[in-house]
């Protein structure tokens, strides 16, 4: 006689074939996150804390050799940077155009910082619910402050996150890509260019080691981004919306670098792997770009040390030291230093080193004290190495003296003796 089953038993088989369904798509999800976390972890022998790291070295099962030949058949560019004279220590394929990824979000904070209160507090839309890739798992309607979320960005690296300060900060993604763009214009970089504000893959968004360097070498100039970048771990309050959340910083640089205090990792397949690592020691900031390399860390570490041991700070001046005095129509003109002044130079460079000033020949009058007038340009075997911003002491309201002061020629002399700054300007030149 045969069996019948009932009801129950049928829901009984329907619910283990079910169980096992979902069994091996998690299993196949879980394969698919150890592999992509092998290729970003893998080659860092340094990362003593990451169980991912012995997979990616010793587990047979994942082919480290290939994923590091895959690099290699792709372009990479590496770049190393003092942050106040955007001099270049070091570097290769410094200005190939290239995705950077994540580090997008350097300049997304930058932006972020320099338009909107950090106390401010905003609800989450609807179009930074669910952003594809890395998240901090925002919620529609939450109420964030902007200061929590740029934590949520650079700890965390939350595409939601920068949605999410994209839209309260441009109104929308286009409009703060916009403003994304013109800042690159601002700071004159030529081989970037802006998609969106997270870095995920556009054929429109890409960058190169020299202008990431130089963003970054911005960002770290303000205080309120080197405090984020630099933070281990960051504590987010609950509110009414939200629970605590704990944000421990993705970059591993800042416990494997003496000095090191940024900046920000990046990874997509397109991209390959991107890192702005910085440092600070013996007086000098510096960053490291590097795209689509493979083992990020050791890179920067090695072209850090690289730099510091070469290249030692000289400090020619601080902010306000009046360079020279001059007469325009019969008014006096002090010209001055807008901030610190330190060059970062190799043993005997000062010897070679010559300096010029140019003046905005677009001045107009009034023309309000501390003013941006123009710039010291500072040149080695007429090579430009790097520049600073003149600013003038006192009011000028005369036109015939604005003009005059926009027509002013001559250079500076640096006087050294022993190999050590003496007098650090001299004027050699004459108004004209």
């Amino acid at each position: 006689m045969g069996r019948y089953f009932s009801i129950k038993d049928v829901f009984k088989i329907i619910s283990v074939i079910l169980a096992i369904i979902m069994l091996s798509f998690v299993l196949y999800q879980f394969s698919g996150v150890i592999d992509v976390a092998t290729s970003q972890f893998g080659g860092n022998n340094n990362l003593k804390d990451s169980g991912l790291d012995a997979i990616a070295r010793g587990d047979k099962d994942f082919d480290v050799d290939a994923i590091k030949n895959s690099y290699a058949n792709r372009s990479s560019s590496m770049a190393v940077m003092e942050t106040s004279t955007l001099r270049v220590l070091g570097g290769e394929n410094i200005d190939m155009r290239l995705e950077m990824a994540s580090t997008t979000k350097i300049m997304t904070a930058l932006v972020v910082l320099e338009n909107m209160q950090l106390d401010k507090s905003i609800k989450i839309a609807d179009e930074a619910v669910g952003v594809e890739g890395s998240s901090i798992y925002l919620r529609k309607n939450e109420i964030w402050t902007i200061r929590d979320l740029l934590y949520g960005l650079m700890l965390r690296s939350g595409n939601d996150a920068a949605t999410a300060l994209a839209i309260a900060t441009g109104g929308d993604i286009n409009g703060f890509v916009g403003m994304m763009n013109d800042k690159a214009t601002e700071l004159g970089l030529k081989n970037t260019h802006f998609d969106n504000p997270h870095g995920l893959h556009s054929s429109e968004h890409y960058t190169s080691a020299y202008d990431l360097a130089v963003i970054a070498s911005h960002a770290m100039q303000n205080e309120e981004f080197k405090n984020i970048v630099g933070c281990k771990m960051y504590t987010v309050e609950a509110n009414e919306t939200h629970p605590t959340y704990y944000f421990g910083n993705k970059n591993k640089l800042l416990g494997l670098y003496d000095g090191a205090n940024g900046v920000k990792t990046g990874y997509t397949k397109d991209s390959g792997r991107c890192f702005v690592g910085s440092a600070e020691k013996n007086g000098m900031q510096l960053v490291c770009v590097v795209l689509n390399i493979y083992d990020t860390y050791n890179t920067c570490a090695v072209n850090f040390d690289r730099a510091f041991d070469n290249y030692r700070p000289v400090s020619v001046g601080k902010k306000g030291d009046v360079l020279e005095n001059i007469s325009l129509e019969g008014l006096n003109c002090s010209l001055a230093l807008q901030n610190d002044l330190t060059l970062p130079l190799k043993e005997g460079e000062i010897m070679g080193l010559k300096c010029y000033f140019d003046i905005d020949g677009d001045l107009d009058a009034p023309l309000a004290a501390n003013s941006l007038i123009g710039k010291m340009e500072f040149y080695m075997d007429n090579r430009l190495l790097f520049s600073a911003n003149i600013v003038n002491i006192e009011d000028i309201n005369d036109i015939g003296a604005v003009r005059k002061l926009a027509a002013y020629k001559g250079d500076w002399r640096i006087n050294v003796e022993n190999g050590e700054i003496k007098q650090a300007f001299g004027f050699d030149g004459s108004g004209v």
